[in-house]
């Protein structure tokens, strides 16, 4: 999803009369996935090369497509150095 389609799905909000940050709309949910360990292999930050042959877990991929089907919004991210 580019960023222009996520401010699309953004709702404008108020409260007492003042901006607040933007809400989903009902029945969409934000998801914030770490990656290997979750959705992949856990690899040691030791052995950095291994993540070019990280296995994805089957199961992990069809829940994440399903969400992604449904419209919600899923961004991954890493501690790695």
């Amino acid at each position: 999803m580019e960023n222009q389609d996520l401010d699309k799905n953004l709702i404008a909000a108020s409260e007492d009369g003042q901006t607040i940050s933007p809400i989903l709309p009902p029945g969409i949910k934000n998801y914030l996935i770490d990656i290997d360990g979750t959705i992949c292999d856990d690899i040691p930050n030791e052995e950095p090369e291994r993540m070019l042959t990280a296995e994805v877990y089957p199961d992990a991929l069809v829940t994440l497509n399903k969400w992604y089907d449904e419209g919600h919004i899923i961004f991954f991210f890493t501690s790695r150095t």
